[in-house]
């Protein structure tokens, strides 16, 4: 008998369907070839393009790129960390997405960015232990000389609570410069893994594991005026991006909005104050929930005191905070005619 050779354009087994998806990084763009069932970012990480992720199960949001051309769909019936208007403008979890056909997807941050700042896992040493509030601790801590170890303003890290097998993220609160010697403010509560270790057992000299730089948050290098929304500690990584402002030569407008529930949470406004002494195009405005007796601060939340003057033409929007102020300061910034493509946020979500 007489077998009939496989015609291999039938033959799908040995011909997975795949779609050609460009990957449109800041500083240039990467075409990968994503097989049917793959998804995005398994795919690149089988042609060797890196791409900013963490967990790789579709819940920290890291990951996350938008879709401009071409159909990328996650599987439905699940909870995303991306709000509804996000996916519905093309926001993907890339670590969950599917590629039906050709598509582009845009990522907010420079492929060389992954190239410079390496993710290392290493030990670090707390060095200070400092209490900014009722519950905001700053935790400061020491890279080891033989560990190479660089980030962007607005990235974050992840710290393994010593004694134990939680890890947490937190954002650097201090400058690209200070490589060696990071902080972070935390805020403590009631309860919880990181909160109970800073109240109880934290002491100098702790070995901390920490994985790190993650994440994609940062500045675009878009031109024009700046605004910084940040809530509660929230105002880690905007202070570490003001860092870097520091020695950009363009001095555009920099507004930096801050907000916290209650009085006593506030922190840092020495800090800022100090900060706008020597950075002329810099405006702090400081916000509180309850009402105060005092003339320096407004009452109620960040997004309360925003108005048309906060939007010059060209302004860029970065937020950062816990995700209901996320979802207002988005929907008060577009309704006061900021354009999507220009509010970058990074948001807090729960351990």
């Amino acid at each position: 008998m007489t077998i009939a050779p496989i015609d291999p354009l039938l033959d799908t087994a040995a011909a997975p369907v795949t779609h050609c998806v460009r990957l449109k990084f800041a500083d240039t763009i990467k075409e990968i070839q994503v097989p049917e069932g793959v998804s995005v970012l398994d795919a690149a990480a089988a042609a060797g393009t890196r791409l900013v992720h963490q967990c790789g199960i579709g819940t920290c949001g890291t990951c996350v790129g938008r879709v401009s051309t071409g159909a990328v769909s996650m599987p439905e019936g699940r909870v995303y960390p991306l709000r509804r208007d996000e996916i519905a403008e093309g926001m993907r979890l890339l670590c969950q997405a599917h590629a039906h056909g050709d598509a582009e997807v845009e990522l907010d941050y420079p492929a060389a960015m992954l190239d410079d700042n390496p993710v290392v896992l290493t030990a670090v040493k707390l060095t200070e232990l400092n209490w900014l509030a009722d519950t905001v601790a700053e935790l400061k801590v020491a890279v080891p000389k033989s560990v190479s170890f660089s980030f962007r303003a607005g990235q974050y890290v992840r710290l393994r609570v010593p004694g134990t097998d939680e890890w947490r993220s937190y954002s650097m609160a201090s400058g690209e410069r200070s490589k060696r010697r990071l902080a972070f403010t935390i805020r403590v509560l009631p309860q919880g893994a990181m909160s109970e270790y800073l109240r109880e057992r934290a002491a100098v000299g702790d070995e901390i594991a920490m994985e790190g730089p993650l994440g994609s948050f940062g500045l675009s290098g878009q031109s024009g005026p700046i605004l910084l929304l940040a809530g509660g500690t929230g105002l880690a990584p905007m202070l570490s991006i003001l860092e870097s402002l520091q020695t950009v030569r363009d001095r555009a407008p920099i507004r930096l909005v801050f907000g916290c529930a209650r009085g006593r949470d506030l922190f840092h406004l020495d800090e800022l104050e100090g900060r706008r002494s020597f950075m002329p195009n810099l405006s702090v405005r400081v916000t509180v929930d309850e009402p105060l007796d005092r003339t320096d601060l407004l009452c109620g939340n960040p997004v309360d005191t925003l108005t048309a003057d906060d939007i010059a033409p060209g302004t860029s929007a970065y937020l950062c905070g816990p995700p209901a102020m996320l979802d207002a300061a988005h929907a008060r910034l577009q309704e006061l005619g900021l354009p999507r493509e220009r509010i970058h946020s990074e948001q807090f979500l729960p351990s």
